[in-house]
């Protein structure tokens, strides 16, 4: 048996009797370490801990409230009709956001229906690429 081997077996043989020596009741005259280590009102903590959990544990048990879903936007028939759509129908197109689709119904109510996707152009914010990426999504009637 090397040193090491001897060493652990000192040290389980120690154990062995404190352990021992320990349910006789040596040590009952000493002050308990509860007493040294923990607040006074450690058991009160415990119970308010207890308590706690058993709520979260309730929590948990009963079922979750789920939330009414939404409805998704239906999307409008592809190519749109860009002299009737309305602005959420507008807003389905790539790179049209709510001001850009305001925008093209402002400008077709004051100066009247797009006739080819050039007239787009004259809306405020609407260039030639902005122009070519919308035309394929709309229909001039």
């Amino acid at each position: 048996m090397n040193a090491a081997e001897k060493k652990f077996l000192y040290l389980a043989l120690f154990l062995f009797a404190l352990g021992g020596v320990s349910r006789l009741g040596a040590f009952n005259k000493f002050i308990p370490l509860e007493k040294i280590l923990l607040p006074e009102n450690y058991e009160e903590e415990i119970v308010v801990a207890i308590d706690t959990i058993a709520v979260e544990e309730l929590q948990a048990q009963q079922p979750k409230v789920q939330k009414p879903k939404k409805e998704k936007k239906k999307s409008p028939d592809l190519p749109i009709p860009i002299n009737t759509a309305s602005k959420d129908d507008l807003c389905f197109i790539k790179g049209v956001g709510p001001s850009l689709a305001q925008k093209i119904i402002d400008y077709r109510e004051t100066k009247g229906p797009f006739r080819n996707a050039k007239d787009l152009e004259k809306v405020s914010g609407i260039g030639t690429k902005k122009r070519q990426a919308i035309e394929e999504f709309v229909r001039f009637d």
